[in-house]
């Protein structure tokens, strides 16, 4: 089995339609939304490179912006408000 690696991608993008496509996007390579445009996902190495390419495309305004970074949520994080259970997720937005 490939090893996956857990991702967290935030996004401040300004325009609805851009920021709604990029969203999808995401959701479709793995990730799950954790908060308004805050995404989390253990994701294999192609897909971590095709989130990559992905940002690259849809981050065209000079106000828009984004980081992705290498997260070990599932063990380190403290929620307030939310119980996301990280370990049933499978990376494929199936609980």
């Amino acid at each position: 089995m490939a090893k996956t690696t857990e991702v967290l991608i935030a996004y401040d993008i300004e325009d609805n339609k851009t920021r709604t496509r990029l969203f999808n996007q995401l959701k479709d390579v793995g990730m799950i939304s954790v908060q308004k445009s805050v995404m989390w996902g253990r994701l294999l190495p192609a897909d971590i490179k095709l989130a990559k390419r992905i940002l690259d495309n849809e981050i065209e305004s000079e106000t828009d912006k984004a980081f992705v970074m290498v997260s070990k949520l599932s063990e380190n994080a403290n929620f307030y408000g939310m119980k996301p259970d990280f370990e049933e997720y499978d990376g494929h937005g199936i609980y």
